[in-house]
């Protein structure tokens, strides 16, 4: 019943063979002979998912079981201490709400900014829920989440309103010289931007792609690599898709009109509306009333060939202007997508259908998931692996540093026992609210089959956070179980003639 009602992720790590254990593959992805080529990357993530496909698919492949689980996964992110709402106020009064999360450690870190899909605000995000947990909790990055412009505190914050990857584009731009700007304390804990988009907000990011060729400074890349997770590609024909497509359009009307009550007020045409018509209608409106991505404000750069205007959909038909982009572009995709259509989007980049000039987008093809549900098919902690390690592979000014403990077992309780070789399993409980430390129940199983069990007990002093309140939250300590489930690794070594049990993990410099 548990699973119908809440879906709890812990992200425990899944017993694969040697040959498909995620930290193999992602430090593939950060050899140097492949981070330089997103291409030999996205390859070589493609050959994982092909080649280990038996050992990574999780078998949840419906429908049905993929999108429930993402919209009732357990996750209060407005109650978690380390997570804080934010409004980026940038030109023209635009305001952005947004979710900041920080380690609490004042250490410089690459910063991940997430960019959620089509009516997500920070206040209610359920289908990206999963992607803070993996980049922030669970990676040692911090994270700036903000919402999409079709959200409903946006259409109420702001006096004008549009949506799409131009304006948004634009925003993400701005957001990131704010991020990287001396004068704003938190440019401080800023070692590298990276962006990272859902669905209608990966239309933005891969608009931001372009955008910053133009807008860098002469000292390197304003953001340093993109990450899309099935994203909008052709805005107009997705659109188009979600409106006149029978009974999938009149459940998306449905739920338009639900999240979009305040739209009314900025759109007076759509006081009235056909039945079942009013988001076409509203997309109509709002490419007829648009001032361009541009009018408030003239700070940053459009590619050779493009001018703000008032024509909405060509300003959002931005890839015929996309040429000789050097920062790495990587999109997940799944074949299955009634939201963001894949033979109309991804598809047309991967099969060269859209003709880009630039070798620095590679479009990674998935099989199982619907839309963004990845999480589900596939293993959570080798997904959290690939998009780790591809943000490491391109924050080449971050260093991180490996702590440990080791138990000697060269006693007689052990004489003998890994005379054969043997295999460690663990399972991290939740630590009391109090403590200071978290337990680590083992258990050890050698070529025989037989096992024994034992407990570790490491400080919480020594990992990636620093907590700061007297007494530990739900959420921080769902955190902690989710961090260790996805970064120790516990090993018996041999290597100098004794038995040893080694606990590893990463902190950052």
């Amino acid at each position: 019943m548990s699973n119908i009602i809440s879906w709890i992720p812990t992200g425990e790590p899944k017993l694969m063979s040697t040959a498909c254990a995620p930290e193999v593959w992602a430090a593939r992805l950060q050899d140097p002979r492949v981070q330089k080529s997103v291409q030999l990357q996205g390859a070589l993530i493609q050959k994982y998912f092909q080649d280990c496909r038996a050992e990574l698919e999780t078998g949840d492949d419906g429908w049905l079981v993929n999108v429930r689980r993402m919209m009732t996964m357990k996750y209060n992110p407005q109650g978690h201490p380390f997570l804080r709402r934010v409004v980026v106020n940038l030109p023209g009064n635009v305001k952005l709400k947004g979710l900041l999360g920080l380690k609490g450690d004042m250490k410089r870190r690459p910063l991940v900014i997430v960019r959620l899909g089509i009516f997500s605000n920070v206040e209610d995000f359920k289908p990206e829920r999963a992607w803070l947990m993996m980049l922030f909790e669970q990676s040692p990055f911090n994270v700036l989440m903000l919402e999409n412009m079709s959200s409903p505190d946006f259409v109420a914050n702001n006096s004008r309103f549009s949506f799409g990857g131009y304006d948004e584009g634009i925003q993400n731009i701005q957001v990131a010289r704010l991020l990287t700007d001396p004068v704003e304390p938190l440019s401080q804990l800023v070692d590298s931007i990276h962006l990272f988009g859902i669905s209608l907000g990966g239309h933005g990011v891969l608009y931001s792609s372009l955008l910053n060729k133009y807008n860098s400074p002469k000292r390197g890349p304003l953001i340093n690599s993109f990450t899309a997770l099935c994203p909008v590609v052709n805005l107009r024909a997705t659109m188009e898709s979600l409106t006149h497509s029978g009974v999938k359009s009149a459940f998306v009307d449905l739920w338009s009109r639900q999240r979009l009550k305040g739209l009314d007020s900025k759109l007076p045409a759509l006081e009235s509306f056909e039945s079942f018509s009013y988001l076409s209608k509203a997309i109509s409106e709002i490419a007829r009333t648009y001032h361009g991505g541009l009018s408030y404000v003239n700070s940053v750069k459009l590619p050779p060939g493009v001018e703000d205007n008032t024509h909405f959909w060509d300003l959002n038909d931005f890839w015929r202007f996309y040429k000789h982009v050097e920062e790495p572009v990587l999109i997940y995709a799944t074949e299955q997508d009634p939201a963001v259509p894949y033979d109309l989007n991804a598809q047309q980049l991967q099969n060269k259908e859209l003709k880009v000039d630039s070798k620095n987008i590679r479009v990674v093809e998935l099989p199982q998931g619907v839309h963004c549900t990845l999480p589900v098919p596939y293993d959570w902690s080798a997904l959290t692996s690939l998009f780790q390690s591809y943000i490491l592979s391109h924050s080449p000014d971050f260093k991180m540093s490996e702590r440990h403990l080791d138990v000697d077992l060269s006693d007689e309780e052990w004489k003998g026992f890994f005379d054969q070789g043997s295999r460690v399993r663990f399972e991290v409980e939740e630590p009391g609210k109090k403590s200071g430390f978290v337990t680590i129940a083992l258990e050890v199983e050698n070529a025989k089959g037989k096992a024994k069990s034992m407990n570790l007990s490491l400080p919480l002093s020594h990992f990636d956070f620093r907590f700061l309140n007297q007494d530990m939250t739900g959420a921080e300590q769902e955190m902690i179980v989710r961090w260790l489930n996805q970064n120790l690794k516990v090993s018996i070594d041999q290597s100098k003639g004794k038995a040893t049990l080694k606990a590893v993990w990463p902190v950052a410099l």
